[in-house]
């Protein structure tokens, strides 16, 4: 089963790459993209639950890909009520694999809406256990004298797109790319591949400033700060950039928040078409 699922932003991801065909519908491969959305009775629980048809219909080769472009349609609650379809999906999936039985699709439907439904007047009725942690939701400019890069990378129908947005202290575009590769790749080296080209890009400027590079890939920030003990093909990789990144007076790769790296999210998307 392949759980290559989440970027965890505080601890790596392990994956299992022992892949089996799908018991329920005799597909080749049982990935979680295709438990949770491509399996016959996944999307009928997803239909009955209202989600766009493109959304359902649409290839994707990464679980986490899919969620983004939902997130981007739907509003927060409706994203919640997606996460307990998905969550009892999952679960239907395991009483057919471990148990030998499965319900229907309007029969998991029913049980994930009534369990939306009582979770809301939980939460308008109870106060939150966890107090509510403030976030920086946008783009923040840099410190003066500084220039941020920001850059995003996506994977779809065995093509690889990247996008590289570039701004000064003020706020100001000072330049840009995108880029797209007939080559489908794991997301981890797919954002690694879109830090190669923001250097790139860098270079081709001549910036000769303080220059801070911003991802949504903790695992990349997390790879890059512990590169020095990294002895993986990747981390062999890392330490090419690393090399790469000495001829500016001083770089730093830092996480961003999905919210603050939207400009980029939109080029790296916009570049598949």
């Amino acid at each position: 089963m392949d759980f290559g699922f989440c970027r965890s932003q505080n601890s790596r991801v392990f994956v299992t790459h022992q892949i089996q065909e799908c018991r329920r519908c005799s597909a080749e491969k049982e990935t979680l993209i295709h438990v949770l959305k491509d399996c016959p009775i996944s999307r009928a629980i997803l239909s009955l639950g209202g989600l766009e048809n493109s959304l359902i219909t649409k290839d994707y080769h990464c679980c986490i890909d899919w969620l983004e472009d939902v997130m981007w349609v739907l509003n927060k609650r409706a994203t919640a009520d997606l996460m307990i379809t998905l969550w009892n999906s999952w679960n239907n999936r395991n009483n057919f694999i471990f148990r030998g039985k499965e319900e229907e699709a309007h029969v998991v439907w029913e049980r994930a809406r009534t369990l939306s439904k009582d979770f809301c007047i939980f939460n308008l009725i109870n106060d939150q256990l966890l107090p509510a942690n403030p976030a920086v939701k946008r783009w923040e400019k840099p410190p003066r004298g500084y220039v941020k890069i920001n850059f995003d990378a996506s994977v779809s129908n065995n093509r690889t797109g990247f996008g590289v947005i570039d701004r000064d202290d003020e706020g100001f575009v000072i330049g840009g790319d995108e880029g797209l590769k007939n080559e489908m790749m794991l997301a981890e080296w797919a954002e690694i591949y879109a830090f190669e080209e923001s250097i790139k890009k860098v270079c081709a400027l001549n910036i000769k400033t303080i220059v801070v590079f911003e991802t949504e890939n903790a695992s990349l920030v997390n790879r890059v700060k512990h590169h020095s003990t990294d002895v993986t093909i990747f981390g062999a990789r890392v330490k090419k950039i690393i090399i790469a990144l000495e001829n500016f007076k001083s770089t730093t790769l830092c996480y961003a928040n999905w919210c603050c790296n939207t400009m980029a999210d939109f080029i790296c998307k916009k570049s598949e078409f």
